[in-house]
């Protein structure tokens, strides 16, 4: 089996849960701005979930959307997190296959996708946990890649 028919068929037949980061950022819809930024700092992760009371998912806050914030308002950190916080994202079930949530992280240029079980929030898959993925299944092949440019063979600068 050449390794492009391999990888195609783990994308098919492997659970999403090997993607998924379980310990998810989350708030309260009745959190601040100020509580997100907390979050995306202290976690070093680039999204905050926003839940209603009930647990369910009402929207996702970004970087991006902390950026465009900033960049558009008079800086309120006291806001609601509902005010910044994108309505209008992409979420998928976890019976979905691997490659259903790549192509869906591709076609939507987004980082972070939101994976439900029976409705409810499981975690969250990002890109960079797509390609810790690739790596796992293909560790001989990145870590004996060579570089596409040339590298220096001295030291710049002081």
């Amino acid at each position: 089996m050449s390794p492009e028919d391999y990888l195609i068929s783990m994308f098919r037949k492997d659970d999403c849960r090997r993607l998924i980061q379980k310990d998810i950022n989350k708030l309260p819809k009745t959190a601040t701005i100020r509580d997100a930024i907390a979050i995306l700092r202290s976690n070093w992760y680039g999204y905050v979930c926003i839940l209603d009371d009930e647990g369910k998912l009402l929207g996702i806050i970004t970087e991006r959307d902390i950026l465009k914030f900033i960049g558009n308002e008079i800086f309120e950190e006291e806001k609601l997190v509902t005010t910044i916080m994108s309505k209008e994202f992409e979420q998928i079930e976890c019976r979905e296959s691997i490659s259903e949530i790549a192509l869906t992280l591709y076609r939507n240029t987004f980082r972070h996708l939101a994976i439900l079980e029976k409705g409810k929030l499981l975690g969250i898959v990002s890109a960079r946990d797509f390609i810790h993925y690739l790596v796992e299944y293909f560790a001989e092949t990145v870590y004996t890649v060579l570089p596409s440019q040339p590298t220096q063979d001295r030291r710049e600068g002081a």
